[in-house]
């Protein structure tokens, strides 16, 4: 997918509403909200936008399980209602395709317990998906190989099948993203670091690497696991967060269209256009290269192959590795950093972010632009519970 012209580097000092440190998939939608909202906006980023965690491969759009509902599982929810619309308008906008697809998941019941768990959840699905109302469902069907898609062998108690979940492809979604952004009138600058970050009180001053002095009304730090550092130096705090290493691959299937993400707690074969899949992807406390793919990728493809028989003989013609951001309290850090009016958290997500970032965005561009909030976050999610400050107030 050819990359938009990148706007043209700046010089000395300017002034802007808004700073987004980070070009990944939460920098790039909330620079977009918040251009929409008609905040002068500029984002940066170290490297290529969307290179970094958000230039993943598997893009697996999924929902949690019914059970032990609560405040989290509703906001991903509803994200995840609303991406069918944010593809129509962001496609329509820009006119790139985000490879965005309903495509549904199958789980393959090795056990009678499992299968009962999962009927037990097709239950509260009805309840919690509001099928009557969506069509949405969490269903469970006996076994069959769908046409050499699924491995039969391991769905002995049939298997499970939802119509929620959906894939998008991420490296062309963060491609529409950033278009969106300069179509917008934002400002990009990519090979540019953050060397220091002030909090000015009604205000922020960011020095960059390049020697620019940015003002700006508020600084968001969405630099994924790198804004942890950022946030610990400019609160006096101390492991938010780290990096987990991922590696996926593409491979080359030439399966039909329509087929559905296979997931047997191992991996996941994602189908996507074109006849290609994502398998993936590994999840690595410890690494030394952020960058390098090696024999997991291997071992992955191997596990795959025997969930998916349709992938004996495909070619693997992408691998790729990152960092994805985990904080220490697991999910995503969001919001004005306790005590401060001008710097904001949006960072975290790890294996969700591409599914919730559009309302990642609602939410801060609500905050930021001072409009009425139409979206609560979850309370785990807030920044203040992160960092142990005082609770945002709800308001709606």
């Amino acid at each position: 997918m050819p990359s938009p012209i990148t706007s043209p580097t700046l010089v000395s000092s300017a002034h802007y509403d808004l700073l987004v440190i980070g070009g990944g998939v939460f920098g790039l939608s909330i620079a977009r909200s918040c251009l929409g909202a008609g905040l002068s906006t500029l984002l940066v980023d170290k490297g290529q936008i969307g290179h970094g965690a958000s230039y993943g491969l598997l893009g697996a759009l999924l929902p949690h399980m019914s059970e032990r509902w609560n405040e989290k599982k509703q906001f991903q929810y509803i994200a995840l209602d609303q991406l069918s619309k944010v593809k129509v308008s962001l496609e329509e906008e820009v006119g790139i395709s985000i490879g965005y697809d309903r495509c549904g998941r199958i789980v393959p019941l090795a056990t009678d317990d499992l299968r009962k768990a999962h009927e037990v959840r097709s239950k509260e699905a009805e309840t919690l998906w509001h099928g009557a109302e969506t069509g949405y469902f969490h269903k469970v069907f006996e076994k069959t190989n769908l046409n050499g898609w699924l491995n039969v062998e391991l769905c002995p108690e049939g298997y499970a099948y939802d119509n929620f979940s959906a894939r998008a492809n991420p490296r062309s979604y963060c491609a529409a993203a950033k278009a969106s952004v300069l179509k917008r009138g934002g400002k990009v600058m990519e090979q540019v670091g953050v060397v220091d970050i002030q909090d000015l009180g009604e205000g922020a001053q960011v020095t960059l690497s390049n020697g620019d002095v940015i003002s700006a009304g508020v600084v968001v730090m969405a630099a994924g696991y790198k804004s942890f550092p950022m946030i610990e130096k400019v609160t006096g705090t101390e492991n938010l967060g780290k990096g987990v290493k991922g590696q996926a691959v593409i491979a080359k299937v030439g399966q039909p269209d329509g087929m559905p993400i296979l997931f047997d707690r191992k991996v996941y074969v994602v189908p996507h256009d074109d006849g290609m899949c994502a398998i993936g992807s590994t999840t690595e406390p410890q690494w030394d290269d952020e960058h390098s793919t090696d024999n997991r990728c291997d071992e992955m493809f191997e596990i795959a192959k025997d969930l998916c028989p349709m992938l004996e003989g495909a070619e693997i013609v992408t691998r790729w590795a990152g960092i994805r951001p985990k904080p220490k309290k697991r999910d995503p850090m969001v919001g004005f950093l306790p005590g401060s009016k001008c710097l904001f958290a949006a960072t975290g997500g790890f294996k969700i972010g591409f599914g919730i970032a559009h309302a990642i965005a609602q939410v801060s561009v609500e905050r930021i632009a001072g409009l009425t909030p139409t979206l609560k976050l979850p309370n785990s999610f807030e920044a203040y519970n992160h960092l142990n400050g005082e609770p945002w107030t709800w308001s709606p």
